[in-house]
């Protein structure tokens, strides 16, 4: 128990020696100080089969070009249609920006003729 709390007085006597030394570098003109920003950032969008299936349609792409536009397998693109598996987090944000911009493709430098 005594160690834990030796432990905590050195964090905390570090924390308040690099913000006094931050201070310093800052006054005397070596830091420059950043804004805090308040970003919302929505929950992950949990799109299931059809909705899938809806959203490839409206980008208009095979199953085979949906897989490799998301990086993943068909197989994985047909079984997300199918509902046998849920898209993870990044390609969730993909597919909502897929349903809510098409021409979002052009981020990716996908360009459909």
């Amino acid at each position: 128990m005594k160690k834990t709390n030796q432990r905590k007085s050195k964090e905390i006597s570090n924390s308040i020696i690099n913000g006094l030394s931050e201070s310093l570098s800052y006054v005397r003109g070596k830091n420059t100080v950043y804004r805090a920003r308040v970003v919302n950032i929505p929950p992950v969008p949990e799109f299931k089969g059809n909705e899938i299936k809806e959203i490839r349609g409206l980008i208009r792409l095979t199953q085979k070009l949906f897989a490799q536009t998301l990086g993943v397998s068909v197989k994985t693109v047909e079984a997300w249609e199918a509902n046998r598996n849920i898209p993870d987090g990044p390609a969730q944000r993909m597919l909502f920006a897929f349903k809510n911009n098409p021409k979002s493709l052009r981020l990716f430098n996908i360009k459909i003729h």
